[in-house]
């Protein structure tokens, strides 16, 4: 008999002290329960009933219980912060529970739904050394990743058993629950579960307390401090909690404190709570939180200490035993710096991809002030040009093009405009990161400005002539320093419009040319320096037959008449030439009178303005290619180009519209920063043409080779993904998704299809060609297009056998959206291969390995297919996914999938009793109201293949899943929901649009009213299964009737029996239908 000679009682402190003959006791930690504090409260009650249980008895409350026993001798007193942290967790949790009608909405997955603060409640009902340690998890779960996170928890509980023991072996005496706790196997595939959970709790937390975290992390990215210095891992983990502990449980007394090391800064960062700062460099500021918590007024001063580390903000080095199966401990550094160790919501993300968008345009995107002001003013422009009625304008940013790159861009482009204070300092962060970081994230743009700055092909978008002249003149005098010519070796040339549409090309001086010598007052002579004009005064032009001869003999010896070759090349363009360099359209000219009146009304104006006037008919030009022209004026003298000229070459603007011209052989290069500089100013300072800015855009966007351009590509999968996103409120991604390519992921490869319409492929035609000339085409409207679906209904194929490719526009639909500018149609498995990717930041997955899966989990969030959680009735598309606030309760990234066939209850002839066999009245309604679905999983589970690391943690893995449909507590049937969406034998009854008269059923129509009755079927031809307005019944019978091979018929809410009984006829097989 043991005896108990050596107890020491040590009631005071709640605890035994134990003598050797003890020292095997087993100590059931899972009966261990002690009651919440009241600040906890709120946790308990927003928790679902199965969440809850597995807190009070389930495994993390035993490994709450183990870590709070093994720790609790290392840990100080804190029932300041204990409070404190209680009432924080439970207003964040209050504000996410669900009710019991929003539970019940989630289907399968309600008993998951919900923040998940298991392990928090699991630490509550175990004492206040368990929550210490919670918010130890909530710590590393700040710094590291899940595997350092596991690993270094593995060191620290395996340290503190052997100190336990050994102190134990020294001294002969113990604390019980320590000692117990010490002997007790704490797998690491149980610590896992725990850092999860705390994991998923942050992501929830961060969410509810996004301004003030916010406010928080703009003080502390700027802060150069590291956790501690320590090098052994247990060591600097235990020091770095209990200095956390004991700094906050001083403020929350109202003891001011110093943050003389990391640790303070990392804690108040993962515990969500916000005391009053005081920043002392680069200077004196106080920052007041005014967080109730600290209602005691304690003050946290950061910035005392000069740093003595390179590395920015709150960092931690740690040599990490336990992370990889062989080799020596791996040392690892981290940091809570937001660019790294953050996670990004949508809105976040758009900000960063800006940044990495700006960086890729080079010092075009330096000015990410002008720059994104720019994308935000351009993309309203063609908002007005819609509303307007411009058909083009509507094209780009109507209906599905709403899910545009473009308009998410334009959208977080404004986003950043309109933000003042905190949150422009937020995202400048945000673009800063994306500038730094992603580089590679979207690839390298073809063209700055999605191409916009191709040799000042932008001017035509300016609505005045005269601004377009004014801004021409601004180049041309750069132009001129810098290639060093005079007034007579450039000039513009524009199109004048004339009435009824007609055009003709008139001509200016680019810099202002030398006029004479003018006498001043007192007596001396200086020159005088003026710009001049040609313009149209509605005569013929005069033709010097010499000269004509001289460019028929010097230019185009092959050719017998110039006149002819003029007339061949206009008759192909569509256009009717009249004279030597002028062309109109095909309606009626206006009167030589009216011309003439507009030529003096010009000139009487232009000179008031000191520009002198020639007739442009007097000039003998030569217009004819329209990147270089041969020029000889025929009269004009005293002006430039008033003898035989050279030749000139195009070397900047609008070539058909607006465009500076120089001597031939004379090269100019204009940066993309000027260009840019240009292209913004006339956004920011001009008129612009609405229907020219939606023409230019959408042509180039048209005929962009998408398949091979890795940048359109990654902008394609930005929209994709964002569209996903948009329907998941709560979810976020991680930062690190900026460091990939996205035009390399397998779910985009797969996504590009092995056969590309020529008409998107058409080579441009001439080597600077623009898109942004040649733009006089007839304008369709859109009631003349082919629209574009919302969403492109596309089946499902068959992944084992084939690639998933994007549905390609038709021929006919070549006027609708542009293909550069919508989102990808993903299939299921790259539905989930792309939320995998942005939810890791890392893994590329491919989709085949995703073919059967239904459901994906990840931190606090379960991403599931539609079918699973809509009507059968409602068709949904394949890569139609919906997101659930919650998770599974395993680490890692899981796949959920079904097994290949599920069970289903056999019925015995002893339960014959409890079927009935009624007919039909014509009466729908519900008979399963005591159903209920339920998840489970069974014990097979395959890793997916993201690369061998060496770690022991698996990151990834399908996990065979139960999706089971219960009656009152019983057991039914196990589900294949996938059958939904690719059996053949599952039609849908359309709703009836011929009006036929109402109260005609089948007349030979069998009742099934309970499970049972299902799973042993009667033999009519047809029977009608009554779940009328239950769609979790509704799926769980489509589910069973199809398992069973039966035809299955899902009928709408508003039945017409007329054209079921049309429909149900064509069928030669037994028929359930689902009311």
């Amino acid at each position: 008999m043991t005896s108990f000679s050596k107890f020491i009682p040590g009631f005071a402190s709640g605890s035994l002290e134990i003598a050797p003959a003890l020292a095997n006791l087993n100590f059931d930690f899972a009966l261990w329960k002690v009651a919440a504090p009241k600040e906890f409260e709120g946790v308990g009650s927003a928790l679902s009933t199965s969440r809850r249980d597995d807190a009070e008895r389930g495994m993390l409350h035993t490994i709450a219980r183990k870590l709070g026993a093994l720790f609790q001798l290392k840990l100080p007193s804190t029932p300041g912060l204990t409070r404190a942290y209680g009432t924080r967790a439970s207003e964040i949790a209050q504000a996410l529970s669900l009710d019991e009608r929003g539970r019940k909405s989630y289907g399968v997955f309600a008993s998951r739904a919900g923040a998940d603060a298991t392990s928090l409640w699991a630490a509550a009902t175990s004492g206040t050394s368990a929550i210490s340690v919670h918010l130890l998890a909530c710590m590393l779960a700040r710094m590291w990743d899940a595997p350092e996170a596991i690993s270094i928890w593995v060191e620290i509980v395996k340290r503190r058993k052997e100190e336990v023991i050994a102190e134990f072996d020294k001294d002969d005496i113990a604390h019980l629950a320590t000692l117990s706790a010490a002997q007790q196997e704490l797998p690491r595939a149980q610590i896992a579960e725990w850092d999860d959970s705390a994991r998923a709790w942050l992501r929830v937390a961060d969410g509810v307390k996004k301004k003030q975290q916010i406010q928080l992390m703009l003080i502390v990215d700027n802060v150069q401090v590291p956790v501690n210095k320590r090098i052994d891992t247990y060591e600097s983990v235990m020091e770095a909690l209990n200095n956390a502990l004991t700094q906050v449980e001083a403020l929350v007394q109202g003891i001011s404190q110093q943050a003389r090391s990391g640790d303070i800064l990392l804690a108040l960062s993962s515990w969500h709570l916000f005391p009053d700062l005081t920043v002392v460099t680069p200077s004196m500021t106080h920052v007041r939180q005014n967080d109730p918590v600290f209602g005691s007024g304690g003050v946290l001063t950061i910035g005392l200490q000069a740093p003595t580390v390179q590395e920015k903000g709150v960092h931690w080095s740690l040599p990490l035993a336990y992370l990889r199966h062989y080799g020596a401990p791996v040392v690892s550094a981290q940091s809570i710096r937001s660019e790294l160790r953050s996670r990004l919501s949508l809105q976040e993300l758009l900000q960063a991809t800006l940044g990495s968008l700006i960086q890729g345009w080079g010092a075009a995107g330096k000015d990410t002030l002008r720059s994104l002001n720019w994308i935000s003013s351009m993309y309203h422009t063609l908002l007005e040009g819609a509303k307007l009625g411009n058909d083009k304008a509507a094209i780009l940013t109507r209906g599905v093009a709403e899910q545009s790159w473009l308009a998410l861009l334009s959208e977080a482009a404004n986003l950043y405009m309109v933000s003042e204070g905190v949150e422009r300092q937020h995202n400048n962060k945000l673009i800063s990161l994306g500038r730094k970081h992603g580089k590679t994230f979207l690839g390298t743009p073809a063209a700055p400005c999605f191409g916009w700055l191709e040799r000042g092909s932008f001017v035509n978008i300016m609505a005045s002539e005269e601004e377009r002249i004014e801004l021409l003149r601004k180049v041309g005098k750069h132009m001129a320093e810098q290639m060093r010519i005079d007034s007579s070796q450039i000039f513009i040339r524009y199109k004048h419009k004339l009435s009824y549409s007609r055009w003709v090309y008139e001509y200016a001086t680019a810099i202002p040319y030398n006029t004479g010598k003018k006498r001043k007052a007192d007596g001396t002579s200086c020159s005088t320096h003026s710009h001049h004009r040609w313009l149209y005064s509605g005569d013929h032009a005069r033709l010097d037959q010499s000269l004509g001869e001289y460019y028929l003999n010097s230019r185009y010896r092959n050719i017998a008449n110039l006149e002819d070759m003029i007339e061949r090349t206009y008759a192909q363009s569509g256009d009717t030439y009249r004279s030597v360099g002028e062309r109109a359209g095909t309606t009626s000219p206006p009167s030589q009178a009216q011309v003439f009146q507009d030529f003096e009304r010009r000139q009487t104006v232009l000179n008031a303005a000191g520009e002198s006037v020639s007739k442009r008919e007097d000039q003998l030009i030569e217009d004819l290619f329209p990147a270089d022209m041969g020029i000889c004026w025929y009269l004009g003298h005293g002006a430039p180009h008033s003898h035989s000229g050279p030749w000139y070459s195009f070397a900047f603007g609008a070539i058909n519209d607006a465009a500076l011209f120089v001597t031939r052989n004379k090269s100019f290069v204009q940066t993309s920063d000027e260009s840019a500089t240009l292209l913004y100013s006339i956004f920011e300072g001009y008129s612009i043409d609405k229907l020219m800015v939606a023409s230019a855009l959408e042509r180039s966007l048209r005929f962009a080779r998408v398949d091979v351009d890795p940048h359109l590509k990654s902008l394609k999968a930005i929209s994709t993904a964002a569209t996903m996103f948009r329907h998941f409120p709560y979810a976020s991604v991680d930062v690190r998704i900026l460091q990939r390519g996205l035009y390399n992921a397998s779910w985009i490869r797969s996504c590009i299809g092995p056969q590309v319409y020529q008409a998107f492929l058409r080579p441009l035609d001439g080597p600077s060609f623009s898109w942004f000339d040649a733009l006089d085409e007839p304008q369709t409207t859109l009631n003349e297009q082919r629209r574009i679906p919302s969403a492109a209904r596309v089946p499902e194929p068959n992944l084992a056998a084939e690639e998933i490719y994007e549905p390609l526009p038709s021929l006919d639909r070549l006027h609708g959206t542009p293909v550069a500018l919508l989102p990808y149609a993903l299939s299921k498995p790259q539905a989930f291969a792309c939320l995998a990717m942005f939810e890791s930041g890392q893994h590329d997955i491919d989709p085949g390995q995703l073919i059967d899966v239904m459901a994906m989990s990840s931190g606090d969030s379960i991403y599931v297919s539609a079918a699973l959680l809509t009507d059968p009735y409602d068709e949904t598309l394949p890569g139609d996914i919906r997101g659930v606030m919650g998770n599974i309760g395993r680490p890692g990234i899981t796949f959920l999938v079904p097994p290949k066939d599920p069970l289903i209850k056999q019925v015995s002839i002893d339960e014959w009793p409890l079927i009935e066999r009624d007919e039909f009245d014509g009466c729908l309604s519900d008979h399963f109201q005591n159903t209920s679905l339920h998840l489970s999983f069974t014990t097979a589970e395959t890793p997916i293949n993201i690369g061998f690391s060496g770690g022991q943690d698996l990151e990834a893995c399908i996990l065979e899943t139960l999706f089971s449909v219960y009656e009152c507590g019983r057991w039914i049937a196990d589900l294949n929901v996938s059958n939904l969406t690719t059996a053949k034998r599952l039609s849908r009854l359309c709703r009836c649009t011929t009006q036929h008269t109402a109260g005609s059923w089948h007349s030979n129509m069998t009742c099934i009213d309970s499970w049972l009755g299902l799973v042993d079927a009667p033999e009519d031809k047809v029977s009608l299964v009554r779940a009328h307005g239950n769609w979790q019944a509704r799926l769980a019978a489509s589910s069973i009737s199809l398992a069973l091979g039966y035809q299955t018929i899902l009928l709408p809410n508003d039945v017409c029996w007329q054209c079921f009984d049309n429909f149900s006829r064509t069928y030669n097989t037994q028929i359930i239908a689902i009311g």
